[in-house]
């Protein structure tokens, strides 16, 4: 196992993975949000669903799933992330917590899974539509997707360095560039990186939302509740250069289900 360098999850035995880190991950807005959004498909009855957490990284977040109730899957290719993965689930001691040393193209071998999520992960892919597609083929119910977008405009104020606006996949959006990395003992070390591609492809917002809906989440939105108070951030300065957001698909029948089902 390496060091804990993102997520601070607290243990059972009341002991943190990262002890001088300010906020534990439980209480991130990120992760309250993801959790509202599966309270809202499944409310108390979360025993038994089965989520994916896609690029898991250190396994923090799929913790805080299987704590909900679901059967919580993680995958991550880097083997240092993975090892902290696995003490994770050897501290948790959660049978509904899981984990694979993959890359999640391959996330069919493992599936189908009700919900999936995706976290910080799809802004490092050549190909978003294409994963967009795979993620409806194996989310029954769900997507959870936080991602950085393409901005709109001519020559839009950023923190980051990307391409014009141009066309890929049939979407508009812009062309960023990762880290160059050749062997695996260079992609182990740059973890915010793509893994295997040189460049990655940013959507627009829109597009990213008409892709979901594509894919076959008839309901899509924005959810604007994971980044803290809403007015500060869809004001900030630092939101606005980040260009990044939480967007969920929801095949609106999964809700239907349950609201068929409570009044049983």
């Amino acid at each position: 196992m390496t060091s804990f360098t993102a997520h601070n999850i607290r243990f059972p035995d009341g002991s943190l993975s990262i002890p001088d880190h300010p906020h534990v991950l439980a209480d991130v807005p990120h992760c309250e949000g993801a959790k509202r959004v599966l309270s809202m498909l499944y409310g108390d009855a979360c025993e038994g669903k089965r989520i994916a957490d896609l690029g898991c990284l250190e396994g923090g977040y799929a913790l805080e799933f299987a704590r909900m109730g679901l059967d919580s899957f993680g995958i991550e290719v880097r083997t240092s992330s993975f090892e902290n993965c696995q003490e994770v689930k050897r501290r948790a001691e959660l049978p509904n917590l899981d984990f694979a040393q993959d890359d999640v193209w391959n996330i069919a071998k493992y599936g189908p899974f009700d919900v999936i999520f995706c976290c910080g992960l799809l802004y490092h892919l050549d190909r978003p539509r294409a994963f967009i597609q795979l993620m409806g083929q194996q989310a029954q119910d769900a997507i959870i997707i936080n991602t950085h977008y393409a901005p709109q405009g001519w020559r839009p104020k950023s923190v980051f360095k990307f391409s014009s606006m141009t066309e890929h996949e049939g979407l508009p959006g812009r062309w960023y560039e990762e880290p160059k990395t050749e062997t695996d003992e260079q992609r182990e070390k740059f973890k915010w990186a793509s893994w295997d591609n040189h460049r990655s492809f940013w959507p627009t917002k829109e597009a990213l939302l008409h892709a979901m809906n594509e894919a076959g989440f008839d309901l899509a939105f924005e959810q604007f509740d994971t980044f803290g108070n809403i007015l500060h951030n869809g004001t900030s300065k630092e939101t606005k250069l980040n260009h990044r957001g939480v967007f969920v698909g929801i095949r609106t029948r999964a809700l239907a289900g349950r609201s068929a089902h409570g009044h049983e």
